[in-house]
């Protein structure tokens, strides 16, 4: 039996999104199960010690899939001092639960920061990914190298096929974790195969990195992998125009992916009324990838690079902090601090007003840069009793012994894998024909 399994599980209606893509230098790596830290320099698990249950489970779970992990004790909060929580005091009536959450992100920054990492992926000991995550990964590598050092107004060039989409997102379906509802009317989207059909637009020049896969960690801040609902693209405060088509609003598209369920089984959690709008807005097995300025929930897992780390744990471990990470960090990434947006606005004012390049140096070096995929490529495991003990958005509970969004999924296939089954033997969790519960 091997040690570790990384299956190619494509069906052939599935298979083309798979050949049309180009491999770099850079970014075939990805695709080797042999790489324990699938290209970061570390990736971290955060657990609470007494729930030894969850460390067991990710363990083994790494260990198939040939990842090697560094563990970050948890902390509860009544174990923290009153002294040491950033203002306001309001935070201070928060569950317990959530003010331990918050800490124990905080110290993963922590030690992103103290050893000087320039990335770490971030995971929480719930996550749960497709037996095809390597090539999840290849591909989220790609647009990142693309969203995140691209700053040209794309609807001014031929360059790149551009259609717009309707947004099918809604005031009601929405994450109201934003204060401004600015949904867009369209959804302006590019092929992730057409991206790179420019040798100018190639990865190999595209960053100052070129052995990084996911480009060069000074461009960007968080690369959201796993959550439980994302909103589309936004304007923000750091958009040159809000009817330019950029990298800050435009969408990747990368359609017949064979790791994504059809749309009827897009939803975060069983309780959700309505599907994810990537339901209705895209076609059946389009995986996208997109700026996160429209809210996300959930740090199932991120990766940071120094920059991030750094700019995170002065946001929230001393500026200020009030209220359940993940949405906080939803809110960080849309630029929603009124004292952020000021400013941002300020600059592209400046700037647009032909006040010179340094009012674009300091939009650039301001600008806040998370990069998510719908749906995403880690999510939370619903195992049995397996109730969260930080409570609230992001808690990873649910009655229902399963992982949403994943397909062939290693937590729900674990005892198949362990006992050497095949690739033909693992189960599809969301297979395209209807089940006997659903008709």
């Amino acid at each position: 039996m091997t040690p570790f399994l990384e299956v190619a599980i494509v069906s052939s209606t599935l298979r083309k999104s798979y050949t049309t893509l180009p491999t770099f230098e850079c970014t075939s790596s990805l695709a080797s199960p042999t790489l324990t830290h699938l290209k970061f320099q570390k990736i971290l698990v955060l657990n609470l010690p007494f729930r030894t249950d969850r460390r067991d489970a990710i363990t083994l779970a790494a260990a198939t899939s040939n990842m090697k992990l560094e563990f970050v004790d948890g902390v509860t909060g009544d174990s923290i001092k009153q002294s040491a929580y950033p203002p306001p005091d309001e935070n201070l009536k928060l569950s317990a639960g959530i003010r331990g959450s918050w800490r124990t992100h905080m110290n993963a920054l922590q030690r992103v920061v103290e050893q000087n990492l320039s990335t770490a992926l971030i995971l929480e000991d719930d996550v749960d990914w497709d037996v095809r995550v390597r090539a999840n990964l290849q591909r989220y590598a790609l647009a990142t190298r693309f969203l995140s050092t691209n700053h040209d107004v794309l609807s001014t060039t031929q360059k790149y096929p551009i259609s717009y989409r309707k947004n099918t997102e809604t005031p009601e379906t929405t994450f109201h974790i934003l204060s401004d509802n600015g949904i867009t009317e369209k959804l302006p989207s590019i092929p992730l195969s057409s991206i790179y059909a420019h040798p100018q637009r190639s990865p190999q020049h595209a960053s100052h990195s070129p052995t990084s896969p996911y480009g060069d960690p000074a461009q960007w801040d968080i690369l959201w992998f796993g959550h439980c609902g994302a909103g589309f693209p936004r304007y923000t405060p750091f958009s040159p125009s809000k009817h330019a088509v950029t990298t800050a609003n435009v969408i990747l598209t990368l359609p017949n992916d064979a790791t994504v369920p059809t749309g009827r089984h897009l939803k975060a959690h069983p309780f959700q009324g309505d599907l994810d709008p990537l339901a209705s807005a895209y076609a059946n097995h389009t995986r996208i990838y997109h700026r996160a300025t429209g809210g996300e929930l959930c740090t199932v897992g991120y990766a940071v690079s120094q920059r991030g780390a750094r700019r995170l744990l002065h946001q929230f471990g001393i500026k200020g902090w009030n209220g359940i990470f993940d949405s906080e960090l939803g809110r960080w990434c849309a630029g929603e601090d009124e004292k952020e947006k000021a400013a941002a606005a300020a600059a592209a004012s400046s700037a647009a007003n032909g006040k010179g390049n340094e009012k674009a140096k300091e939009i650039k070096g301001r600008e806040r840069v998370c990069l998510a995929t719908q749906p995403p490529i880690l999510a939370h495991h619903h195992p049995q009793n397996g109730e969260s003990d930080i409570g609230g958005l992001g808690g990873g509970y649910a009655r229902r012994y399963e992982t949403k969004y994943l397909r062939y999924s290693v937590r729900m296939n674990l005892e198949k894998i362990v006992q050497g089954a095949g690739q033909r033997e693992l189960e599809d969790q969301w297979p395209d024909e209807e089940s006997e519960d659903e008709r």
